[in-house]
Parts: C-alpha cells; structure tokens; sequence
C-alpha cells in the first residue's frame, strides 16, 4: 500500500486553533490534549481512509467525515494518495465549506 498524503488545510488548521484557544480559556492541557486527539484521528486516515462517513449536507461522495466528541473533521479524499482535511467544526455549528 503507498502512503497517503494528508494536507490541513488552511481553513482547517484556523479551526484547530479556534478550538483551542476556546478550550484554553478553561485549561491549556485539556486543550492540547483535544487538539492531539484529533491528529490522532486524522491520523487513523493514513490508513483507512474511507473509513469517514458520507457528509449528509454535501452531494460530492468524495467528501467524508470523522466525529471525535461534538467534532466533525471533514476531508476530502482527493485521490488514491491524496487527502485534504477541509474544515473541523463543533457538530452544533453550520458547515460552510467552498469546494
């Protein structure tokens, strides 16, 4: 099997900070303790990467998602090697993706 190759994108990685300054308020551990949970998540893609469900809101069967606590962590797989990580945001919240 090749090896995957996943990108944070930017808007991604502006969510993971988001999420962690929020968190940070009540504890800076709690927080990078999530924020490394879901790299640990993400990393799960390296091998299976279609294990992510359908994204209900979007037609484009490329595009899936991951759940860790409230969390969505929406990626696309752009081919056999190549995966983008869209957006990760709390489950409550609207998703506004631009594809």
């Amino acid at each position: 099997m090749e090896q995957v190759n996943i990108v944070i994108t930017e808007s991604a990685y502006e969510d993971l900070l988001d999420i962690e300054t929020y968190i940070s308020q009540d504890s800076e551990l709690i927080a990078r303790n999530f924020i490394n949970k879901i790299f640990d998540k993400i990393d799960q893609l390296y091998k299976y990467p279609t294990s992510g469900k359908f994204v209900s809101e979007i037609a484009d069967r490329s595009i899936r998602e991951l759940l860790l606590n409230k969390y969505r962590i929406i990626y696309q797989i752009v081919d056999d090697k190549n995966i983008n990580v869209l957006r990760i945001v709390h489950g409550a919240r609207l998703l506004d993706i631009e594809l």
